[in-house]
């Protein structure tokens, strides 16, 4: 709702329609009804096949990059703090950075995230 927001409008009427569904479910929906709808880059990209009358419209403005953060609770904290942080510092590695960089490539033709390095550009 706030980019609905920064837009100056407040949706509403027969044109905007609530699906309370899965992002894919969703996505489904707007294509068989020529719709419009707001997506993630990962739904996109593993849904895009199955997609006959749907195609991107906008992407890239910084207002829209989603980044996540990976939080660990201090040491000692729960039994689990040592496997949080274990984690944490795999995903941050080069290998794992390797990994969200092309993860779905061989299924898709193209990664469905994108690394810290590209995320950090866009942290707001």
């Amino acid at each position: 709702m706030a980019i609905w927001g920064k837009a100056g409008i407040k949706p509403s009427g027969k044109w905007y329609i609530i699906i309370k569904d899965f992002m894919m479910a969703t996505l489904k929906k707007a294509d068989k009804e020529n719709g419009y709808f707001m997506v993630d880059s990962s739904t996109w990209v593993a849904g895009r096949k199955e997609l006959a009358n749907t195609k991107v419209l906008f992407r890239g403005d910084p207002l829209l990059v989603n980044t996540y953060h990976a939080l660990c609770l201090p040491y000692g904290a729960t039994d689990g703090q040592p496997y949080a942080s274990k984690f944490i510092d795999f995903v941050s590695s080069q290998e794992g950075q390797k990994i969200v960089r092309e993860y779905g490539t061989s299924l898709y033709g193209e990664a469905m995230y994108n690394d810290a390095a590209y995320a950090k550009q866009y942290d707001h």
